[in-house]
């Protein structure tokens, strides 16, 4: 399916579904407010907690939104139950997707390195030295450093893509081990990364629109964007709602 076809999916899914839609997304934001609230309130264990503990919850919303796509009973808080139930499991998937991810993560974290060196470099060479040339040499180094930057990051941007259905494999596969869900998203995703990517682009419109409802309209516009992933990824499958990645599909009878 293109991109409008995802998108009518969406929105026929979410028929008579929007209130109870926008609903648990404002029961996740809430929830996961007072959680973040908290924990940037005890210091260093804090943050560290907050990471811990909001990727499972985040896992457990996207549940939620395969289970509202899919016509099954969902309640307002199950994000946290359903999260929580796969916490060593969710960690798992993103292990391995660091592992993958090992390259462009280290690139970038060298450009970096070589953009502080440069720059400071160029101030030392120009306040204690008075050097042009110390000055000159440490900028080209700066410069490099920010268009390597820039080139690994769209590398990482790229290859992150291949592991972006990851969480829902997760979900649909309970005997998947986390390298295995991760080699099966990128093997969905290769040569469909564009394809995503401009399916998230189609929803800048509605985010401005969104937007100018003070952020009100955002309950209704991530169930949106939630539920057509969902469709995106099932697309990906040939999945009907009944039938799971590992299940044959139903045969045909004749009439």
């Amino acid at each position: 399916m293109v991109s409008s076809q995802i998108r009518a999916t969406a929105r026929e899914s979410l028929t008579g579904k929007w209130g109870k839609a926008a609903l648990l997304t404002l029961c996740y934001v809430i929830i996961t407010y007072v959680i973040s609230f908290v924990c940037k309130l005890i210091p260093i264990i804090g943050p560290i907690a907050l990471l811990v503990i909001s990727t499972p919850i985040s896992f457990g919303f996207l549940v939620s939104m395969m289970k509202l796509k899919r016509g099954e009973e969902v309640g307002y808080t199950d994000f946290l139950s359903n999260g929580f139930a796969s916490f060593g499991r969710v960690w798992g998937v993103v292990g391995n997707t660091i592992l993958k991810m090992i390259l462009p993560i280290c690139l970038v974290v060298i450009f970096v390195i070589i953009i502080a060196f440069g720059l400071s470099g160029s101030i030392v060479s120009g306040l204690a030295y008075e050097s042009t040339s110390g000055v000159t040499g440490f900028g080209f180094l700066g410069f490099i450093g920010f268009i390597g930057y820039i080139v690994s990051l769209i590398y990482a941007v790229i290859k992150g893509y291949l592991y972006s259905l990851s969480f829902y494999i997760l979900n649909d596969n309970a005997n998947m081990s986390g390298k295995e869900i991760v080699e099966e998203s990128e093997r969905l995703m290769r040569g469909n990364r564009w394809k995503y990517f401009w399916l998230t682009l189609t929803f800048i419109g509605w985010a401005f629109l969104a937007g100018l409802t003070l952020g009100i309209g955002m309950f209704w516009l991530i169930p949106y964007i939630s539920v057509s992933m969902v469709c995106f990824y099932e697309d990906l499958i040939g999945r009907t709602t009944k039938n799971s990645i590992n299940e044959e599909p139903e045969p045909m009878t004749e009439e």
